[in-house]
């Protein structure tokens, strides 16, 4: 048996859609655990009505406790073999059970990933493209293997793009941190590591929702400290569970940095935050203690580029303490690796930045905008605010329909 949890906060809109689309699985033998968190709205209604419906569904109701608390209580109260988690504003494709099953079977593996597609508010599928979608064939993988992928952002954190057997959560210590975001990152590499063998399938099988109102899409300050707490946990699961990637995860961290945060920060000017001092301080302070401990490692060499690119983000760090803002000129003219590329490099036409951290083009008067600068930031976060807009666009468009 499959136990399918599906933590229910607010979603009223969106609710019955996902429950159909689990509800309508081809694999028959499964246990649905709805476990409303406390949602104010007519969610612990529409879940019992469920419950009515379909012996399979069983609801869990409980005070407000957040994503991480209501997975918790869903994995304490799941009785199936295998466990599958599916976020309340989103759809699964009706083979997506059997087909993970099938894909254990075949590969002998006892971790299955797939691919997912992203669609509007109103169900219309988004173009994307994620990395973790950059396959066409199945790949069979390693843990460590997997885990290097992962880190390397070339598979994506998501707790609803892969089946895992329920030892994995159940009776291990495992458990999502409460209280915080970026609870996938904190705990992905957990439950790579407890495989034996990983099967990648190229199918299409999970319906992602962009959304205003989804935990992803809202801006919050404390955001940045989440995601850094998150990688911390990350880190130290992998230095205790497979040593030999200690120098892997340090120099795959700086790329990190220096690929991502850079969008981080972009859309916490964009959305008119101020980073917390303390934050930025942090961040600045973490970069160079992963700098310090690469270069002390001998197996591991941080590339040229990628060491300008370091600089460039504390600099782009202490001008959002200071109160940049988008379309304001920055003293920076390089730009971040397109993904896929090897290490980070910088984007031909850009200029480039001396051991001072002085943009060359300044010579010359000009002085890139930021929007200028963040042009080439990884394409799946550039991708996620694109489909963003566009869901919130295609609302904008049905209320005045409406």
């Amino acid at each position: 048996m499959v136990s399918i949890i599906i933590p229910i906060y607010k979603v009223a809109r969106f609710l019955d859609t996902c429950v159909e689309s689990v509800t309508a699985q081809t694999y028959r033998n499964l246990e649905i655990l709805l476990v409303d968190d406390g949602s104010p709205d007519e969610c612990p209604a529409m879940c019992d009505a469920w419950a009515e419906r379909d012996s399979r569904v069983r609801v869990i109701h409980k005070p407000n406790g957040g994503l991480s608390d209501a997975r918790n209580a869903g994995i304490a109260h799941a009785t199936g073999d295998y466990i599958y988690f599916v976020d309340s504003d989103d759809a699964i494709a009706p083979n997506l059970v059997e087909d993970c099953l099938r894909a254990m079977r075949k590969y002998d593996a006892d971790l299955v990933m797939f691919k997912f597609d992203t669609i509007s508010e109103s169900g219309r599928t988004l173009l994307s493209d994620y990395r973790h979608n950059d396959f066409d064939q199945v790949q069979v993988l390693t843990p460590v293997e997997t885990i290097k992928m992962q880190v390397k952002a070339e598979i994506d954190g998501y707790f609803w793009a892969f089946l895992a057997p329920a030892s994995t959560y159940q009776g291990t210590g495992f458990s999502f941190p409460v209280g915080r975001k970026i609870e996938d990152l904190s705990r992905i590499c957990n439950v790579i590591g407890a495989a034996t063998r990983v099967v990648r399938i190229p199918e299409v099988l999970y319906h992602y929702r962009m959304r205003g109102g989804s935990i992803t899409a809202t801006a919050d300050p404390k955001l940045m400290r989440d995601w850094m707490k998150a990688a911390d946990d990350r880190e130290e699961y992998i230095d205790e569970r497979f040593p030999e990637l200690k120098g892997f995860m340090k120099l795959q961290q700086l790329n990190f940095f220096a690929n991502l945060d850079y969008e981080t920060m972009r859309q916490s000017l964009i959305a008119g935050l101020k980073i917390d001092p303390e934050d930025a301080d942090a961040l600045r302070r973490r970069i160079d203690g992963l700098r310090n401990d690469v270069e002390k490692d001998d197996s591991e060499t941080i590339p040229d580029a990628l060491l300008e690119l370091l600089g460039i983000l504390k600099l782009a760090v202490s001008n959002g303490v200071n109160g940049l803002v988008e379309g304001a000129a920055v003293p920076v003219g390089a730009v971040p690796a397109r993904p896929g590329a090897s290490g980070a490099s910088v984007a031909s036409g850009a200029g480039s930045v001396d051991s001072t951290g002085k943009d060359e083009s300044d010579e010359q008067g000009e002085k890139p905008s930021l929007s200028d600068l963040f042009r080439d930031m990884r394409e799946d976060w550039r991708q996620m605010r694109i489909q963003w807009v566009d869901a919130m666009q295609n609302a904008v468009e049905e209320r005045q329909r409406d």
